[in-house]
């Protein structure tokens, strides 16, 4: 009894012609042998399961054949057996998942200078090539990129992107796309009727759809279901591919999205629950579901989707009269929705609940009001007249509705001119200005020696009420302007007195002494002897402005004894200010900073 050989690797394909779904790649092959032009190294590159090793089968056969037929190998010559058989010595398959040490790379580069035995040439084909380490190409990548005449390199992997860009620059890539589900059913339906196995259509595209691309996974699910369901001639089933693989059927997915599209929450949970007591995979239910979503989407802004889905034409319908079901907007969001979750679902806890939680999320945002939809609600109320009663409302109401964006106007060019003596439109901001400077003329002095007579003095006190001082900071005063005549009789009485003692501390207090320690109030008071009448006149209006037109960034004066009570006790102490209130006879009423 010969030994069992599964789907998988009975159902190699041993030319070109047999290959399924990767016709870019033999296509380009098939010419370069044909035209002698066959390159020193090769790179296939492709998911699991699309004939990355099969290609490179093929290719090394067609190669060394001694009876090649426009580049398909005969698979009757003894080269062509031999590599079938795996017993050529000119044919050499590594697996560097193996052998990646720098010593398996260092025997190989010495292999390479022998000549092949009874071949044309001598072919390495080396799979999973990204389990090399970066030690093992530097050891080989002399020889892939100089080898000898006779040597050629076939490479395959799945994850070119750990290739090193060397390697990759040195070789002809070729990349692999998974093989369409339309495919797979085809092959598959031919497998079933040569080995006499009783299959349903349903199932043939229930094991398709679950194979992602893959031809030999699709083979291999076949083989499982032979061995499981075929006994005594029964016919396996859709639901039975379902159920021991954990799909949905497609009549399952198109009651959960009709009932998303129709807004019918409780039905989309009753139906994620039905299927979870089932034991589906909810991930797979999710993938499912948004591959039929985006199907339904295509149908409803395509007049002819079959060329982006990978489906029959009866399937297609379905998805045409669904799609004719709702708008494109809805679908649209249930799409934009339901998208970017699939990694969130893939590591939540709760995968039932996660799942149920973000359909209906999807489904709110899908059918909730939208101004459109407003709008043209408004408007069929309109043309059926149950609008009428706008007509009475008044003007103000009526038309209020939104100004159209006009042309700018140039606004200064339609202002009226400013008048004279009133404000314009648009005022310049107010500046404090100084008033004038009043301008004081001095009576001119004749040359006539004038006699002065004193006036007599009271013997009666003068009670005089001292300006209030203010610490030994800076005394604060209010100066009134005299009048100019006013000031000239005080210089001439001045000049008739004892001169006057001026002494200036080093702080801003100002004290007044006379010589002879008479009490200053019963004399006249000078200041600065030496300044004419315009410029005293001129300081005094220079300090009221200062005073009324202080600018705004000046710091206000802020009360120290208001801060302290200690300070009035602190300045009253000091000898000089106790001198000063001695000779005023006042009291400390502030202090400013």
């Amino acid at each position: 009894m010969a030994e069992y050989q599964v789907i998988a690797r009975k159902w190699r394909p041993a030319k070109f012609s047999d290959v399924v779904g990767q016709q870019h790649v033999v296509r380009t092959l098939l010419n370069a042998i044909e035209s002698k032009r066959t390159a020193h190294a090769y790179l296939f590159v492709g998911p699991r399961g699309v004939g990355k090793t099969t290609l490179a089968r093929i290719f090394a056969k067609a190669m060394n054949c001694l009876d090649d037929r426009n580049g398909e190998p005969c698979c009757e010559c003894e080269s062509c057996r031999a590599i079938f058989e795996e017993r050529s010595l000119d044919v050499i398959e590594v697996d560097a998942a193996s052998r990646n040490s720098t010593n398996d790379m260092r025997e190989l580069s010495e292999d390479v200078l022998t000549r092949p035995s009874s071949g044309r040439y001598k072919i390495y084909i080396i799979d999973e090539v990204h389990m090399l380490s970066k030690a093992a190409w530097n050891v080989l990548l002399k020889t892939v990129e100089e080898p000898p005449e006779h040597v050629k390199f076939i490479f395959a992997t799945t994850e070119v992107h750990q290739v090193l860009p060397t390697i990759i620059s040195r070789c002809q890539r070729f990349d692999l796309l998974p093989i369409p589900t339309k495919l797979i059913s085809e092959r598959l339906k031919l497998i079933a009727e040569t080995e006499h196995v009783n299959l349903d259509d349903n199932a043939i595209n229930a094991i398709a759809r679950a194979a992602e691309g893959g031809m030999r996974d699709a083979q291999s699910l076949l083989d499982q279901m032979i061995a499981y369901f075929s006994m005594d001639g029964q016919q396996i089933t859709e639901q039975q591919v379902l159920t021991l693989f954990g799909l949905t059927n497609s009549g399952d997915l198109e009651l959960l999205l009709e009932s998303m599209i129709r807004n019918k929450p409780a039905d989309v949970v009753s139906v994620i629950g039905a299927l979870a007591k089932r034991g589906k995979n909810l991930e797979t239910l999710f993938d499912d579901l948004l591959s039929m979503l985006r199907a339904v989407h295509l149908c409803s802004i395509m007049p002819d989707p079959s060329d982006l889905l990978d489906e029959s034409q009866e399937t297609i319908a379905r998805w045409k009269q669904i799609a004719l079901t709702t708008d494109r907007e809805t679908l649209q969001i249930l799409l934009e929705t339901v998208s970017p979750v699939g990694r969130v679902l893939h590591d939540a806890l709760n995968k039932q609940v996660y799942l149920e939680t973000i359909l209906l999320k999807a489904m709110r945002e899908a059918h909730a009001v939208r101004v459109s939809d407003i709008l043209n609600r408004l408007n069929q109320l309109r043309g059926a007249g149950e609008l009428k009663f706008l007509d009475t409302l008044p003007a103000a109401v009526r038309e209020n509705a939104p100004v159209q964006p006009s042309e700018p106007v140039d606004i200064k060019s339609r202002m009226s001119a400013p008048e004279e003596s009133g404000h314009t439109a648009i005022s310049e901001p107010v500046k404090a200005v100084e008033p004038p400077k009043p301008e004081i003329k001095p009576e001119p002095i004749s040359e006539t020696p004038v006699e002065i007579k004193p006036e007599p003095i009271s013997e009666t006190p003068v009670e005089i009420k001292p300006e209030p001082v203010v610490g030994t900071v800076e005394v604060e005063r209010t100066f009134d302007e005299p009048d100019p005549e006013e000031v000239l009789a005080t210089q001439i009485k001045v000049q008739q007195k004892p001169a006057v003692q001026v002494t200036e501390p080093a702080e801003e207090t100002v004290m007044i002494m006379d010589d002879d320690g008479n009490d200053p109030a019963a004399e006249d008071i000078r200041i600065n002897h030496n300044l004419d009448n315009s410029v005293i006149m001129e300081k005094l209006a220079e300090e009221n402005n200062s005073k009324l037109l202080a600018p705004e960034s000046k710091k206000p004066r802020r009360s120290i004894i208001n801060d302290s009570v200690n300070v009035k006790r602190e300045i009253s102490d000091d000898p000089e200010v106790a001198e000063i209130l001695e000779l005023f006879g006042g009291d400390v009423v502030d202090v400013h900073r």
